[in-house]
């Protein structure tokens, strides 16, 4: 029941959110025109389906590489597979919570035994993507930092605010790390038994410790994923770059790829489904008061930038109910 009642939830939202967009842009005369205009304009079209696949590519690339640290005879080609579907989950889902449900469950099938290994590997998977987008982030901030007094109050709030909310993640990830160090961790055990004896606490910390000691196993591994997590960050961002020049739309690449990672990370929220309505508002905001693009097009842009990924996720459907009838744990892919 209350898992219907999020679900519930989390459509009305974005529901309401598509309806308020389309009631301030009219649906008929100002976003459905721009939609056609996919046709028109279909080299940018294709060039957005194609760096759409290319991030899925370089996302199965990222987690491959963290993952044979662990199985070393896993296949590349299952692991691209079971990213591509995960994508299908991802669409009617909360964030990637879907998705990273499916690839826990379907390899976990493949290797008995290994589920804790498997989802530690999503969250090192997961720690270099944000570790990749707080270096591109960085990175477009300095390079149009010249013009950083001529953008509106309200806009340099915002940048400097998610700049901050990254920034502490990062640093809190480092201190994290520090902690778990197993030297510190028996001192702070001996120092504090009750707080960090607890159950509560007990816990939380051990799997934090499991996932500080991979990492600490596989560090040469995870500096090789957060370069192939930038790369495909990049891919993602340019999709929705091809989806502004589909719609007829145009901004500098850089304001594009500036204002991504806000996109994204409000996208991922769990606030409403496949990050619709929440998405197209920020897409639509920012790209505004970077670029001065029109707020219709700002809209149809981040709609284009989603159904080219739609397109992967569809795609990753049809391949799940196709391998209804191809177990994932035939004994010879087990034995692979």
């Amino acid at each position: 029941m209350k898992r219907f009642i999020s679900i519930s939830l989390r459509l009305l939202i974005s529901g309401v959110l598509l309806t308020l967009l389309f009631r301030e842009h009219d649906l008929i005369a100002d976003i459905a025109p721009r939609l056609r205009g996919l046709l028109e304009n279909w080299p940018w079209s294709l060039a957005g389906i194609t760096f759409a696949f290319l991030s899925l590519f370089l996302t199965a690339t990222r987690w491959h590489i963290i993952l044979r640290g662990l199985m070393p005879k896993l296949p590349f080609g299952w692991v691209l597979r079971a990213e591509v579907i995960s994508a299908f989950f991802n669409i009617s889902s909360v964030g990637v919570v879907g998705g990273d449900t499916y690839k826990i469950v379907a390899l976990s099938r493949r290797m008995p035994g290994q589920t804790m290994p498997v989802s530690v590997s999503l969250v090192l998977d997961h720690l270099t993507g944000l570790l990749s987008v707080a270096i591109l982030f960085l990175g477009c901030m300095l390079a149009g930092s010249a013009r950083w007094s001529g953008l509106g109050y309200d806009l340099r709030m915002l940048l400097t605010g998610f700049g901050v909310y990254i920034g502490g993640a990062v640093i809190g990830l480092a201190i994290a790390g520090l902690s778990l160090k197993p030297s510190l961790l028996s001192w702070g055990r001996r120092t504090f038994p009750r707080t960090l004896g607890s159950p509560l606490f007990a816990g939380v910390i051990a799997r934090m410790a499991q996932v500080h000691d991979v990492f600490a196993l596989l560090w040469r591994r995870m500096l090789s994923a957060m370069f192939v997590s930038a790369c495909m960050h990049l891919s993602f961002f340019m999709s929705f770059y091809c989806g502004l020049r589909a719609v007829g739309g145009a901004a500098p690449l850089l304001d594009v790829l500036t204002a991504m990672p806000i996109v994204d990370t409000a996208a991922s929220l769990p606030v409403s489904i496949s990050g619709l309505g929440v998405r197209e508002r920020t897409f639509e905001a920012l790209l505004a008061g970077l670029a001065s693009v029109p707020e219709a097009v700002g809209v149809s842009a981040s709609l284009t930038g989603w159904i080219f990924n739609l397109f992967w996720g569809l795609v990753g459907g049809a391949m799940f109910l196709r391998a209804k009838h191809h177990p994932i744990a035939e004994p010879e892919a087990q034995n692979a």
